[in-house]
């Protein structure tokens, strides 16, 4: 076709056209998008302290894995809902994709580095779980627990082997949370606990002791069931210290009177 002609540039400006379509973005959802996704929803919980630092997961969001309150059988829970969708490019097209919520909530507790696994990313070694639960089961946090404390006695038995060695500098947060977890007081992982005062002598006692230093004994049982307290003085103790601790008619009546004057 001769440039110039009427024909030659219709025909150019078509082709110019198709190229400028290129540049636009275009929307192409996933079928999943516009249906309805199932009721339920996907919950995350923690039965650890452990606050693990928030997780981004691309343009889905970064997720935040509460951490379990002293004294709280589980954490507030991170929710899921059960069909979660993203947005990617190819080229100058977006498009969406969807996956289930038990198949995002295993994406975030099961983070990886690169292609590889990296110890201390698999979450569900340290207590995190996921459940279509609001309330999860006694099941399912005796499960979690059991889990958690497989990986911290592992860590241990590591933090042993450091220890021998004399590499403390080699000692990993971690390792100092398993430590703590189960009271194990060591020289890299000093446990500060409160004393009490002994009845006796009034110095400073550990708890848990049977017997102080100054020959009171806090535990009579363990102290019989030990042999170091014969049966006859033990029904003695064992007559006075309930005695003591009976409310007497004198005790209710001060008592009584503390309250009138309060």
């Amino acid at each position: 076709m001769p440039p110039g002609t009427p024909a030659a540039i219709a025909a150019a400006r078509t082709q110019e056209d198709k190229w400028n379509e290129r540049d636009q973005l275009q929307f192409s959802p996933d079928n999943s998008a516009v249906q309805l996704a199932p009721p339920y929803k996907i919950y995350i919980f923690n039965i650890s302290t452990i606050d693990w630092p928030p997780i981004a997961k691309g343009s889905v969001g970064t997720f935040k894995i509460h951490p379990c309150e002293l004294g709280e059988p589980y954490s507030k829970p991170l929710v899921l809902p059960s069909v979660v969708l993203d947005s990617y490019f190819i080229e100058s097209e977006m498009k969406t994709h969807s996956v289930s919520g038990e198949y995002m909530a295993q994406d975030i507790i099961h983070q990886t580095i690169g292609k590889t696994w990296s110890f201390g990313q698999n979450l569900d070694d340290f207590g995190v779980f996921w459940t279509k639960n609001a309330v999860p089961t006694a099941e399912e946090l005796a499960a979690a627990r059991r889990k958690m404390e497989e990986t911290f006695r592992k860590l241990l038995v590591m933090a042993t082997s450091i220890e021998t060695s004399g590499r403390l500098e080699d000692i990993t947060p971690l390792m100092r949370i398993a430590a703590s977890y189960f009271g194990e007081d060591r020289p890299w992982n000093k446990i500060y606990k409160k004393l009490s005062e002994c009845p006796n002598c009034g110095e400073p006692a550990k708890p848990g002791i049977i017997t102080n230093s100054c020959g009171y004994i806090f535990d009579l049982d363990r102290a019989m069931i030990g042999g170091t307290l014969d049966p006859e003085r033990y029904k003695v103790l064992k007559a006075l210290r309930e005695k003591e601790q009976a409310p007497t008619v004198e005790n209710i009546k001060h008592k009584k009177e503390a309250v009138r004057t309060r």
